[in-house]
């Protein structure tokens, strides 16, 4: 019998423990005036006001005008520079066919050079025939926008190309005596210098 009590009395003794341990988890979640705490919670977000709302998108409206422009502007440079090359693609092209013309020019130049100064009639109209063609071939060019490199005045290396240097008393150094062949250009591109006479 004491044996059989003695277990009565640890099972209450663990009853009153565990009662114990209960309270004191209890009276954690209660606060000094006796009242549960509440949870505290994160304070929610603020609403931006209409004002803030309409800021923002004023920004965003910038921000994207901006991207526009600079986009709008890089494509007109691209196609500014297309336009470019293909100008100058479209020069040399018509620059290596013009050759050709220039050369038969040259051709007609020189034999007018060497026409005698008394021909007949039968000469006569022969040359006239050639002064036509040279006409229409200059036409050519100048449809073309090819000119004449101008030889009047200072040597210009980036026009003309100096054969010789000669000492003159009536040019001063650096002035162009006289023209040996023609030169072209087309626009500012240099189809062929003018060879000269420079004097020194």
């Amino acid at each position: 019998m004491p044996k059989k009590k003695h277990k009565d009395q640890v099972m209450e003794e663990q009853i009153l423990e565990n009662e114990t341990v209960a309270a004191k988890e209890a009276e954690t979640s209660v606060s000094d005036n006796g009242m549960a705490k509440e949870v505290e919670t994160p304070p929610a977000a603020e609403t931006p006001t209409l004002e803030q709302q309409l800021e923002q998108a004023r920004q965003e409206a910038a921000q994207n005008l901006d991207g526009w422009q600079r986009a709008a502007a890089e494509l007109a440079n691209y196609k500014r520079r297309q336009e470019e090359q293909q100008k100058l693609q479209r020069d040399m092209i018509k620059a290596d066919v013009l050759q050709g013309v220039i050369s038969a020019l040259d051709d007609l130049d020189l034999a007018f050079q060497n026409v005698p100064a008394q021909l007949d009639g039968q000469l006569v109209g022969w040359v006239e025939g050639f002064r036509l063609v040279q006409r229409k071939l200059d036409k050519i060019l100048d449809d073309q926008g090819v000119s004449v490199i101008n030889t009047s005045g200072a040597f210009d290396p980036n026009l003309h190309e100096a054969v010789s240097h000669e000492d003159s008393a009536d040019h001063e150094e650096g002035q162009i005596i006289g023209e040996l062949r023609k030169g072209y250009q087309i626009g500012n591109r240099v189809i062929r210098p003018a060879l000269v006479r420079v004097a020194k």
